[in-house]
């Protein structure tokens, strides 16, 4: 889940622009609501990969990273540490830096897209965004109707009537 995204120049913050993702649990819960499964750590490998994207990016566009991608890189190895134990983030972290080159190459055209649109408008809104990328969580199919069908009788009795 995206929020907003902006190249807009700002000067006290020492920023060039950002992306806003929600948090990983809230993800978890938009998805389960959806009925859709996934693992526990999949909302923080999606949130890893997201951190990684622009810097993959760069490489992939422009055979190198032209920006210091320092804080996303401090940001990657906090969340690296909420994996599960036994995870050896030293073989991870590459794979998962390949399978973010990998998504970039596949959406290239998407990314293209919303690039256009950022240094036309500066900011763009998570709804311009989903409009842009054509896709959003709601696109996903159901994998669970379990989890479906216990969301929709919470949403008609609610959470804490069950």
């Amino acid at each position: 889940m995206c929020g907003h995204a902006t190249i807009e120049l700002n000067i006290n913050e020492m920023s060039a622009g950002e992306a806003i993702t929600f948090d990983p649990y809230e993800c978890e819960t938009e998805w389960r609501n959806r009925g859709k499964w996934r693992k526990g750590e999949s909302a923080w490998l999606g949130r890893i990969i997201a951190f990684m994207a622009g810097a993959e990016a760069e490489i992939e566009f422009f055979g190198h990273c032209v920006v210091d991608d320092g804080d996303d890189k401090y940001q990657i190895a906090l969340m690296a540490e909420v994996l599960p134990a036994g995870v050896d983030w030293n073989t991870r972290e590459p794979r998962l830096r390949a399978m973010t080159r990998m998504l970039i190459r596949r959406h290239r055209t998407r990314i293209e897209r919303v690039e256009k649109a950022l240094v036309a408008n500066k900011t763009l809104s998570a709804r311009d965004l989903d409009r842009l990328v054509g896709r959003s969580v709601d696109d996903v199919k159901v994998n669970s109707p379990f989890l479906l069908a216990a969301a929709r009788r919470n949403a008609k009795i609610g959470p804490d009537q069950a």
